[in-house]
């Protein structure tokens, strides 16, 4: 009878430790940006607007910011999220809701092109503003 009685205790608290924990469950649906063929740059942080940014590219567009120079076939996109707390980790922010997603292209001529392909960009900058803005990312540097 102490077995059955010791069975059913360990049972049950194995079973009850897997349930879900209801704080955690918000109802959102979190979209997450696919980059694709596209590798990442570089990141950036906004605490004032509880932010944070990653930009993709590719190879010619970390040419492109490295040497600061106009390149044709150019691919840049900049990602910002919404900063939320870590569930798993005290003082830990992760990235949230995503908020937008800006490109900037160039054509054969090297002419420079921008535009928003989700959501909405929250500064009163002009594109030719948000343009330089995304130029002005300095490339990772990973060691190898």
């Amino acid at each position: 009878m102490k077995k059955v009685l010791y069975i059913l205790l360990f049972s049950n608290l194995i079973f009850g430790s897997c349930a879900k924990n209801p704080k955690q469950e918000t109802g959102k649906i979190r979209f997450m940006f696919d980059p694709g063929s596209l590798k990442f740059i570089s990141s950036s942080f906004n605490p004032n607007l509880q932010t944070m940014s990653a930009l993709y590219g590719n190879q010619k567009g970390i040419s492109a910011l490295e040497t600061k120079q106009g390149i044709a076939g150019v691919e840049l996109k900049l990602v910002t999220y919404k900063m939320q707390d870590d569930p798993n980790y005290f003082g830990s922010k992760v990235n949230g809701e995503l908020l937008s997603v800006e490109a900037v292209k160039t054509d054969q001529m090297g002419n420079l092109d921008y535009g928003i392909e989700f959501g909405k960009v929250s500064s009163d900058e002009s594109s030719k503003q948000r343009i330089s803005s995304i130029l002005e990312y300095q490339p990772l540097k990973l060691p190898q």
